[in-house]
């Protein structure tokens, strides 16, 4: 399987197929969210080559998948000197399983090494071993939730 990714700025035509997975696999059950509220969050994301900004899975031309860069994320407002997060990675179910998720973490960091980024952090309460198969460390933890870091190398 071959899979494409590009930044949502390249591919604006699919800010709301983005914003719709977003949404429904976690925003739907949050007071006063919508899906065009969420839609309108992501217009900033269509500057290509800084954060905020979104990348795009692709298989066949067809979008399989999502991951996002954030200055701060959900739930990190206690860490205001930790910046950029990786947020919101989502593959379609249909593609689970099959690489995609990992191609668009380290999609992730390689974009953030490119913007000259020497860290990203993520929070996490039900993926830790995923990321820790991607090479993220944890920093800290609290109950389920869990706060990792992937420092560049470069």
């Amino acid at each position: 399987m071959q899979i494409e990714i590009v930044q949502l700025a390249e591919r604006p035509e699919l800010l709301e197929i983005v914003a719709g997975w977003m949404y429904y696999e976690w925003w739907i059950d949050i007071d006063g969210a919508s899906l065009g509220k969420q839609t309108d969050l992501l217009h900033v994301h269509l500057v290509a080559d800084r954060v905020p900004l979104t990348l795009v899975a692709s298989s066949d031309c067809h979008p399989v998948g999502t991951a996002t860069l954030l200055a701060h994320d959900v739930g990190t407002e206690q860490w205001p000197e930790l910046s950029p997060w990786l947020a919101a990675v989502y593959v379609v179910p249909e593609y689970r399983c099959r690489g995609v998720g990992g191609a668009l973490v380290n999609a992730a960091v390689d974009k953030a090494a490119a913007l000259g980024v020497p860290s990203l952090y993520l929070l996490t309460n039900s993926r830790e071993g995923f990321y820790t198969r991607q090479g993220w460390q944890v920093m800290h933890r609290n109950g389920e939730e869990v706060v990792m870091l992937k420092a560049n190398s470069s």
